[in-house]
Parts: structure tokens; sequence; C-alpha cells
């Protein structure tokens, strides 16, 4: 592991009792980053690529392991094996970053996402983003708990199926959740 890895690093508490560890993802994590989006089920697949086929999965995994300027991808891990990755890109405004959030299946309602989100959000703010914004399919209930229940200000735009938030990140983002990411 990296030692850009190892400076993101730290654990949470999931729902069920479990303690994951979340951290950057590095070149050493590939095969996990392209078995977990492999492992998708078709719904998970389509909410999170608003397609049941992506086409540049090899283009994304690079992004992920291998950020350039502007970017941070982070893994949540279960022992070894790779549950959840969160990334953003750094928008046109650099205070503002597009995010992403996808956990296996089978882990969904746990707490991984919000985990996810939290370390994803406190990293940015150390950055000076101040906004994440995601593009979300309005059904994709699981997602939009997790973006909503920290009760962070927010803005949303309908555009039919799919919304577009606008999420303020709050100063002091860890003191803040603390007791979320015990529960969740």
């Amino acid at each position: 592991m990296s030692s850009q890895a190892v400076e993101f690093a730290t654990t949470s508490r999931l729902r069920d009792g479990r303690l994951i560890s979340l951290r950057r993802l590095c070149a050493d994590d590939a095969e996990a980053v392209v078995a977990l989006h492999g492992h998708l089920t078709d719904h998970d697949r389509y909410c999170r690529f608003f397609t049941l086929k992506p086409v540049h999965l090899d283009q994304l995994v690079s992004r992920l392991i291998e950020p350039g300027n502007g970017q941070c991808a982070l893994g949540a891990f279960d022992g070894g094996r790779l549950i959840g990755a969160a990334n953003y890109t750094v928008s046109d405004d650099p205070a503002s970053a597009e995010i992403a959030i996808v956990v296996a299946h089978k882990e969904h309602s746990r707490g991984v996402g919000a985990a996810l989100l939290k370390q994803l959000a406190q990293v940015a703010r150390a950055r000076g983003i101040r906004h994440f914004e995601a593009d979300v399919l309005a059904d994709n209930d699981p997602m939009l708990v997790v973006l909503f229940d920290f009760g962070w200000p927010s803005r949303r735009l309908n555009h039919g199926s799919v919304l577009h938030l606008n999420i303020a990140l709050p100063d002091g983002i860890s003191e803040a959740s603390t007791a979320f990411n015990e529960v969740r």
C-alpha cells in the first residue's frame, strides 16, 4: 500500500458492529475495483452508471486508483475485501466537486456509503472544497438516504428521473458527524 493510501486511512463501525477500514485507493487495488463493479447487480449498475453496460470501466478504474489533480478516491475494506468506493472530481468551480459512491449489493444499508461520504467530505473540506454535486436517479432511495441523512444543507434540481444535488459541506465535519458514524 502506498503512503498516499495511508494518508486518508481511518476506520468506521457499521450498523452490524463490523469495523471497516477506509483509505485512499491505489494501484494495488485495481483488481478489487474491477471486481466490485463487475459484481454489481443490474439494478445497482444502472443506479451507478445510468446504464447497464458502462463502456469505459477500465478508464474509471484507472481514475480511481491513480487519481489526477483535483480528484480523490477512497475505498471501504472489510478485512482485505473492497466493499465500497467513493470518489470526487473537482468541477470548474474549485470549491465544488462531483461525487460518486458505489457499495457492494450485500453491504447495502449497513453504513458503508455513509462512512465513505463522511470521509470523502473530510478530505474535500481539507482541500478547500465546500460543495458536493451528484446526479442521482430519483428512485434511488438508498443513495438519497445516504446523501441526506447527515442533514447537510442541500439544493435539488429535478431533471425528470434524475435529481441534480448540490450539498454544502459544513465546517467541522468530523465533530458534527461523529455520532452518525457510530450508528450508521
